[in-house]
């Protein structure tokens, strides 16, 4: 929540019942022409650490059958492999689905990669063809977005991108300008925190308009669910979230906080933030009801992290910093150096390990975003651009975009490269093509 808008929610209040900026479209594929722009050097860590993402190495994936922790889907992968710059594209499964307000039922069956193109990049899903980015054959999906081993999403709070770009302390992050690629012009969907998100993993904000509690769902109000107050409920949302479409689809996902705790855990601490975990306000990622301690496994405090990196990450990981480590605090709700420091620092010790990990290396994808602006337009509502970095071996290095993007363009890309259907708005949206070079 940011200071500006507190002062203008004294007399304008937004309901939790309200209109939702999220739209309700269904799963949807889109045929979205692929990037262009000169291939890059492969991605690599900034100041503070050593790139690991020049080469992609050898890599083979078993065949190993995958059974979804959902309790109803089985899927699997065919073995496949590749050596020297080539990367391991396994085998997907994807589903399609209809929407009805802000609940998407998945009806559609899945699809392996045994009928798909192959070439340098093995065996590809349906409809992906084999393609390249940097020198390295891959599966890309219709839209040109490349289909990720890993995908690893860090989620930061309150910084416009002018407050980043201008800083003097982050040297990290400065180093990531000629690093990676990176956006000028991306921006939150809503205000506060929670609503961006809910959008980043389900494609909408659910109609909530504060930072409501995570248990229960009582009946949030103009008075008790606004840019003030969030002293309402909105746990159990029915929406469909990405995790659910890659269950079904035969994928595995983890989502950590740092602080956090006891597993699955609804109840703000010292430095843990529930609203910046999205995935306990959505009733299928928590429901332990077919899968036993199904919550328990998938959402789990930070320090599980590295031993999972390690071991093999899931395929989709959602890390969420403490408040101080996310530019959060101490100094809130304005940006002061400090919060960009100790942000900028636990970045720097992160990034170089999931870079130097195999997960990354054999074609991952490291997202770090903020969730909104640090209001340094004022209290006029002025929506700033915010920060978004793009991490890969397939991604463009020194290379910023200008393209107007939100995060549903971050949802659409997400889901282009695991192989799963499109959420609400992300069904409309241009994924980040531009980030990758053209196939």
């Amino acid at each position: 929540m940011r200071i500006g808008v507190l002062l203008a929610a004294a007399t304008v209040l937004m309901a939790c019942g309200g209109t939702s900026t999220g739209g309700s479209t269904g799963h949807t594929t889109t045929t979205g022409a692929s990037a262009t722009g000169a291939s890059g050097a492969a991605a690599s860590s900034g100041t503070a650490g050593a790139s690991s993402g020049t080469t992609a190495s050898t890599a083979s994936s078993t065949g190993a059958s995958t059974t979804s922790t959902a309790g109803s889907t089985t899927s699997t992968n065919t073995s496949t492999s590749s050596t020297g710059t080539s990367a391991t594209s396994t085998s997907n499964s994807t589903s399609t689905s209809t929407t009805t307000g802000t609940t998407a039922t998945t009806t559609g069956t899945s699809t392996t990669g045994t009928t798909g193109t192959t070439g340098g990049c093995g065996t590809c899903p349906a409809d992906y063809t084999c393609g390249t980015a940097n020198g390295i054959p891959v599966c890309r999906a219709p839209s040109g977005i490349p289909r990720f081993s890993h995908v690893f999403v860090i989620p930061m709070e309150n910084t416009s991108w002018s407050t980043l770009d201008q800083s003097t302390n982050t040297p990290f992050i400065h180093g990531l300008e000629t690093s990676a690629a990176y956006a000028t012009d991306y921006h939150g969907v809503a205000h506060p925190s929670l609503p961006n998100y809910l959008a980043m993993i389900s494609g909408g904000d659910q109609g909530v308009g504060c930072d409501c509690q995570a248990t229960g769902n009582t009946s949030c109000n103009a008075f008790t669910c606004n840019l003030v107050l969030g002293s309402c409920s909105c746990g159990g949302q029915s929406a469909r979230t990405v995790v659910d479409d890659l269950e079904a689809a035969g994928e595995n996902w983890r989502a950590y906080g740092e602080n956090m705790g006891t597993p699955c855990n609804t109840s703000d601490g010292t430095g843990y933030a529930v609203r910046h975990v999205p995935f306990l306000y959505f009733a299928g990622p928590t429901d332990d009801s077919v899968v036993p301690n199904h919550c328990e496994d998938h959402i789990v405090d930070y320090s599980s992290f590295a031993a999972d990196l390690a071991a093999g990450p899931r395929d989709f990981n959602f890390l969420t910093p403490n408040l101080t480590d996310d530019m959060h605090d101490p100094s809130y709700p304005s940006n002061g150096p400090q919060n960009l420091a100790n942000g900028d620092t636990w970045l720097s010790q992160q990034i170089p390990a999931i870079m130097a990990s195999p997960a990354y290396q054999d074609g991952g994808l490291i997202v770090i975003v903020w969730d909104e602006d640090d209001d340094s337009g004022g209290i006029t509502g002025t929506d700033d651009p915010i920060g978004m970095f793009i991490i890969s071996p397939y991604a463009k290095t020194n290379f910023p975009s200008g393209v107007t993007a939100d995060h549903y363009s971050l949802l659409a890309t997400i889901e282009d490269g695991l192989g799963v259907g499109r959420l609400g708005s992300a069904g409309n949206a241009t994924p980040l093509t531009d980030f990758f070079p053209n196939q």
